[in-house]
């Protein structure tokens, strides 16, 4: 008799249990699958250092080009060659004219100063010859 109130018992809540498909908090597969989709994909893509954009707008390329501009807005400094690895930039110049160290040292920070302002990506460090 017991073992059948038991039964009963749970035959009863499992019937009157909720739906849990239809509840607020429920997703499915197909929504965790569509999750990272947006609604309205655009078809071009709006930001300038897409993938699609490479060797137009962004590249190592295009980055040791602003280097250069933003060293040569330094008068008297003439960029030889940058070297670029991972976030790492050795920009070496000449300078012009007879600067003494107190002065090369002044320049090579607006140098430096000047590029990070341009490329803030990358950790610069200016050498002189």
């Amino acid at each position: 008799m017991f073992r059948l109130t038991v039964l009963l018992f749970i035959l009863f809540t499992a019937a009157c249990a909720p739906n849990l498909d239809e509840s607020q908090g429920h997703t499915n597969r197909q929504d965790i699958m569509n999750m990272g989709l947006e609604d309205n994909p655009q078809t071009t893509p709006t930001n300038p250092r897409s993938i699609e954009r490479v060797g137009e707008t962004w590249g190592v390329k295009q980055m040791r080009d602003q280097m250069r501009d933003a060293a040569h807005t330094v008068p008297g400094v003439h960029v030889e060659r940058i070297i670029m690895d991972g976030d790492r930039a050795w920009v070496t110049v000449s300078l012009a004219g007879d600067l003494t160290k107190d002065e090369q040292k002044a320049v090579k920070e607006e140098v430096m100063n000047q590029i990070k302002n341009s490329v803030p990506d990358y950790n610069v460090t200016v050498k002189s010859r």
